[in-house]
């Protein structure tokens, strides 16, 4: 599997397929947590990658600010509208959610659907290294 950038990815035939069927963009706001979000954990890595076809893609990387945020990250996403006289989800797109922090760790792994036009928020709550088990 081929590890890329976005920026590497861009001038590929496959990402000319991938926008051709993610023409719209979603949002995503992340907020990384401790206990029981009532500690945000600032200077925390978001990495968010994608495979496609034979290439792992790093769409977005960042770093929490001091609220444990990063807001306004922008993913391709497909278009529609949810239909609510028959109950139909519209297209998505997945992405993995990778989150580091070297006080901290996380036991799950995070895999965020995305959707055109719409904002999403995901929370993710991590422990203090000195703690085990997962929750």
């Amino acid at each position: 599997m081929n590890e890329m950038s976005l920026e590497e990815y861009e001038k590929t035939e496959g990402y000319k397929k991938f926008i051709l069927e993610n023409p719209a963009i979603g949002i995503l706001k992340v907020q990384v947590f401790t206990a029981d979000q009532a500690i945000p954990i600032a200077n925390a890595k978001v990495s968010i990658n994608k495979v496609i076809d034979q290439d792992q893609v790093l769409f977005f990387e960042g770093l929490t600010n001091d609220s444990g945020i990063i807001d306004n990250i922008k993913l391709p996403a497909p278009g529609g509208e949810y239909n609510a006289e028959t109950f139909e989800i519209p297209k998505y797109t997945t992405y993995q959610l990778n989150v580091s922090n070297g006080n901290y760790h996380t036991d799950k792994k995070y895999e965020v659907a995305m959707f055109g036009d719409v904002k999403v928020l995901q929370y993710i709550k991590m422990l203090p290294n000195n703690v085990g088990g997962s929750y």
